[in-house]
């Protein structure tokens, strides 16, 4: 599939201008051979062009991220390599902004630049002011331009991961694909490295019903100004309870098989694009959504959401009662006992509460610290998240082990399911590459 360098962990392909910067402010500017300045042309891709800059300054960049020297390789075919990843790279954009249903909003480009720009200040120990004097210096470059500079390699990026995250939640795994895929790479596999087995006994908080009956009268005049035609949009921003409110409920364009709520997904598949669907219920609380285009199983989809959260005293409730377990469930036997009585995770329950094998790292920031010092056999506090509170039984810890089918068949799936979809990717690459008009001048 289109390779890319490394900056800072952020997977880019960017002009000469960001890419000296970059290395300038991260100390990657000393190494073995000098970028020139050079604007020929290397190679045409549709409209867009690559310039012999452009590939000597991702030749600097990817040789220093292998750690190879200019003396200790055949430098022509390197390049030659090199461009080529550049090519099938602005292949895979060309194709990326000619999709429609993928889009990257001003926002999220808008979080990362600021992202990086902190980290390059806080990781060289730099002031705004002594970055754009160094800018300045180095490439006589405003901090303006700079920005601009790396605004462009983030969406350019972040457009392609939408691509490819796109082709992954497609891609489905048989049984037989996944054993095929272990037989043939479990030598090879690195370690799991430290991980926890847990078993998990989840309780829902259910609101109570006047609790319920408040947010749905909100909602219910909100459908009521919508029938009288009143601005989805405008509505959504002044009413919303979704994160996205500010973007008028917009969450983009959503794959079939994507969702975990069930319900949310059978309505924005059955809504007619340009409809607006009718009140609904689903755990977080009360939706209102609105279709504005399908395309390939996909639904653009914005939404206007009225949480319901319960009681404070109904909160305390499943607390108590899940400590009661942690108190009373000693064994192994009485833990899966009161998973299989209590538990509202239906995917967990019918197997006495067992998640398997799971990287520590994996773990969320809450659970993680729940079970951090836990020795096996003992439970975890209540843990809460999105009204459900859960306790974690430590099965088994292991400071390093190997991957099994039985016991990581999830994660061997997922590994498989990555593989098989780059290997998709990149034939789709070749496909792009064989329909666009491309002129190597190297």
């Amino acid at each position: 599939m289109p390779s890319c360098h490394i900056v800072k962990k952020e997977c880019t392909v960017v002009s000469l201008r960001w890419l000296i910067s970059v290395a300038m402010v991260v100390g990657l500017s000393g190494t073995a051979f000098a970028l020139e300045r050079v604007d020929g042309i290397v190679a045409v891709v549709g409209d867009s062009v690559i310039l012999q800059s452009e590939l000597d300054a991702y030749t600097l960049m990817r040789m220093n991220a292998l750690g190879t020297k200019p003396d200790s390789v055949d430098m022509d075919a390197l390049r030659k390599k090199f461009l080529d990843e550049l090519i099938d790279g602005k292949v895979f954009l060309v194709h990326a902004q000619k999709d429609s249903t993928i889009g990257v909003k001003d926002q999220e480009i808008d979080e990362e630049l600021d992202r990086q720009i902190k980290a390059i200040l806080k990781e060289n120990a730099l002031t705004p002011e002594q970055l754009e004097a160094e800018l300045q210096k180095q490439n006589n470059m405003t901090l303006a331009q700079f920005k601009a500079q790396m605004r462009k390699g983030i969406f350019e990026q972040r457009l392609k991961q939408k691509v490819i995250q796109r082709n992954q939640s497609s891609a489905r795994m048989a049984r037989r694909d996944v054993e095929s895929f272990y037989a043939q790479y479990k030598d090879s596999l690195p370690d799991a490295g430290k991980s926890v087995r847990l078993a998990k006994l989840s309780m829902n908080v259910a609101p109570s019903d006047s609790v319920k009956q408040v947010a749905y009268e909100r909602i219910r005049k909100i459908k009521e100004r919508l029938a009288g035609g009143e601005d989805f949009v405008a509505l959504a921003k002044q009413f919303s309870d979704d994160p996205n409110a500010e973007s008028g409920g917009d969450l983009g364009f959503i794959a079939k098989g994507t969702l975990g709520e069930l319900t949310f997904e059978e309505k924005a598949f059955s809504v007619q694009p340009g409809r607006n669907s009718d009140v609904f219920e689903t755990r977080l609380g009360f939706h209102i959504i609105r279709v504005d285009e399908k395309k390939d199983q996909r639904a653009h989809v914005r939404q206007i959401l009225v949480l319901v959260q319960p009681s404070e005293a109904q909160r305390a409730a499943v607390f108590a009662r899940l400590d009661s377990v942690r108190t009373h469930c000693t064994t192994k036997a009485s833990f899966a006992d009161a998973v299989k009585r209590l538990s509202s995770d239906n995917q967990s329950r019918g197997r006495g509460g067992d998640m398997g094998w799971l990287s520590v790292y994996a773990l969320s920031s809450g659970v993680a610290s729940a079970v951090d010092t836990l020795a096996p056999g003992a439970i975890s506090e209540p843990v809460e998240q999105d009204n459900v509170y859960s306790v974690y039984r430590v099965q088994d810890r292991a400071e390093n082990r190997k991957y099994t089918l039985q016991d990581d068949w999830d994660e061997l799936a997922s590994k498989a399911r990555d593989i098989y979809a780059q290997k998709r990717l990149f034939d789709l690459v070749r496909k792009w590459r064989d329909e666009e008009f491309v002129d190597v001048r190297l």
